[in-house]
């Protein structure tokens, strides 16, 4: 007998697989997911339920969904908290009986049913309703006994029902303070004893920076921050208690609200407002009485809704000297004294166009944006006080940023290129802010002031005070600002490699199994090793120091270098063109050379790169690399 393909058996083996998953897994579920819907206490679609009744021994609560929004019809007509019904809903919708009890009891009260301390009512779209009496828990397990109300018959399902629909007043109501949406805020006053303050939401850009200007006590750049986070608590923080549900006008001092401590008020893009008055401080619960303008009703807020409001115009001024965002910097000026520096972006690198051209430091010209963006005042001087006084007609720097144009969010229109100039002025002192108490027998130091200077942006009136470190990455030192790095190059594409003692120079080629060997004048082999330890430290050579400036390379300095006649040379080669040319001079005691550093090495190590003017100050890995090389041929 012929065996059947194991190809065809293997399908079979499927088909009879989801055969029986269909037939019994299958059906066993929906056998189950009848048996759960046949044992709902209320059969009902959550979306057609357009009333609700919840009856306590303490109230009587009704609730009506108009145009799918929940409100509270009685005792008050109030706004609902959408979430907390909508749980009410769904938990009735999906609540089973465990047992029938007993269809027709003659005595309800031994359930807790004759007189219940909760019932429920949904009314439907259809103009039906159905409830539910909630009685006593049963006497063992955590089971609760309930019943229809167009009925007797007596079940029992989970006890956690009860904690589910047995809401007051309190929970089902918005309590939410304020209700808006904080990106339609375009107008924000708050009033103090100490402040009145007025300011509005800047057109948005596309890069993504929130603008805020108060245009009241002062005009200057608000601080997009402190709004934001007071804006979110003001919209995410509810209300504790309500004290009173409607307040006469001869009432309110009760509360303090006939003269607030705190009176906000916010416009959107509608130009609708709302506004909320704090009063009086609340013990029970903690927090401050308050009320929303136009409203009777009297609510206790959070402490912090009071405490942490802006209080003072210094709190709501943007202490970010310069905001901008830096992938849109292209070109930066410095000028400190009588020494300036330009850069222009190329890509993602930055060059330095003048005094004279030059490959410029990524990651310190990356430095100076980080610095600039993040430069924030530790004070703010008034912008009336005589213009000497800041030293800004003779600044000690001046900075100048070329930004690249933005378009605004929509797309509509486009904020063109623009210059952002800084001038930092005279030296100042910026005073210690206050200490916390001393402790009896601490030994506490007294907080020094710090040294700091007066900045300013053209075109705007703020002045700040900024702490001297904070803007100590802005240089014109054109050894820091340029790039270190003196050769580059892909290793890999390396193929011959010339070096010389001074005395001989020596050929190493690499084969095609990416072997290094010497070709003359001697032959070696297995060279790699050393060979890659020197590429390693010739490929992004970096400079330490510059000895000469271009214009220095003439004889006589190279000889007092030691290289007119170099101690080391070593010459890379990529095919036929070369890669990389550095030669080394001979080692020069510190002790002999100007303007080196005390904790400088005793011996220093010099070298000229093909293609780059200039003597510079090497670190000694290479003639390390080197060395080992000629001590491998030797």
């Amino acid at each position: 007998m012929r065996t059947k393909n194991p190809l065809i058996m293997a399908f079979a083996a499927v088909l009879l697989a989801v055969a029986v998953y269909f037939l019994e897994i299958r059906g066993v579920e929906e056998h189950a997911e009848v048996e759960r819907v046949a044992n709902r206490l209320l059969s009902f679609e959550s979306e057609s339920v357009t009333g609700l009744n919840i009856k306590t021994a303490d109230a009587s609560i009704s609730l009506q969904r108009i145009d799918s929004t929940w409100r509270i019809t009685a005792p008050l007509d109030l706004e609902a908290n959408e979430s907390a019904v909508d749980n009410i809903v769904n938990r009735l919708q999906t609540t089973d009986y465990d047992r029938l009890i007993d269809e027709t009891p003659d005595d309800l009260g031994r359930f807790g049913l004759a007189d219940p301390e909760v019932e429920v009512t949904i009314e439907l779209d259809d103009g039906s309703a159905h409830s539910l009496a909630l009685g006593d828990g049963t006497p063992v397990g955590s089971n609760l006994f309930v019943r229809h109300g167009e009925g007797k018959a007596v079940y029992t399902t989970a006890a956690g029902l009860e904690d589910a629909v047995n809401k007051s007043l309190f929970d089902l109501r918005n309590r939410s303070i304020m209700a808006f949406d904080e990106q339609e805020v375009t107008r924000l006053e708050l009033t103090t004893a100490n402040l009145e303050a007025s300011m509005q939401r800047q057109p948005a850009l596309s890069d993504g920076i929130a603008r805020w200007k108060l245009d009241d006590p002062i005009e200057a750049r608000a601080d997009a921050d402190a709004i934001g986070a007071y804006l979110t608590q003001l919209r995410n923080d509810e209300a504790l208690a309500y004290p009173s549900e409607s307040i006469e006008d001869e009432d309110l001092s009760i509360y303090g609200l006939d003269t607030p401590q705190l009176t906000v008020r916010i416009w959107t893009n509608d130009d609708s407002t709302i506004g909320l008055e704090i009063g009086n401080e609340s013990e029970e619960p903690a927090g401050y009485y308050a009320r929303r303008i136009g409203s009777g009703a009297v609510f206790v807020v959070p402490t912090a809704l009071f405490d942490e409001a802006p209080d003072s115009i210094t709190a709501l001024r943007n202490r970010t000297v310069a905001e901008f965002a830096r992938d849109r910097v292209n070109g930066i000026q410095v000028e400190i004294g009588e020494k300036a520096v330009r850069l222009t972006k190329d890509g993602i690198d930055w060059k330095i166009v003048s005094p004279r051209f030059l490959e410029g430091d990524t990651s310190t010209v990356s430095s100076l944006l980080t610095t600039t963006l993040a430069m924030k005042a530790a004070d703010f001087a008034s912008a009336t006080a005589s213009a000497t006084r800041f030293g800004f007609s003779t600044p000690y720097a001046r900075v100048v940023f070329n930004l690249e144009p933005l378009p605004s969010q929509d797309m509509s229109t486009d904020q063109p290129a623009e210059t952002i100039t800084m001038l930092i002025g005279n030296e100042t002192q910026i005073e210690p802010t206050e200490s916390g108490p001393a402790v009896e027998g601490d030994d506490i130091e007294e907080p020094k002031s710090t040294a700091g200077r007066y900045i300013t942006l053209e075109n705007e009136p703020t002045v700040y005070v900024v702490a001297s470190d904070d803007f100590s990455d802005i240089t014109v030192d054109l050894f820091a600002l340029r790039s270190k790095t003196l050769v580059s190059f892909a290793r890999s594409d390396v193929s011959r490699i010339e070096v010389s003692d001074g005395a001989r120079t020596y050929t190493l080629t690499k084969d095609e199994e990416n072997n290094w060997n010497l070709s003359g004048p001697i032959a070696a082999t297995n060279l790699t090793k050393v060979v890659d330890d020197m590429l390693w430290s010739l490929n992004y050579l970096r400079m330490e120091g510059i000895a000469a400036e271009p214009e220095g390379n003439d004889t006589a300095n190279l000889a007092s270098f030691g290289l007119d006649a170099p101690a080391m040379s070593v010459r890379a080669f990529a095919g036929e063109g070369d890669v990389a040319h550095v030669s080394i001079g001979s080692e020069v005691p510190a002790e002999e050379l100007e303007e080196i550093p005390a904790f400088a090495p005793k011996v220093q190590t010099y070298g000229a790169v093909d293609g780059t003017p200039g003597i510079f100050r090497l670190d000694a890995k290479l003639r390390d690399a080197l060395q080992a090389i000629f001590d491998e041929l030797s």
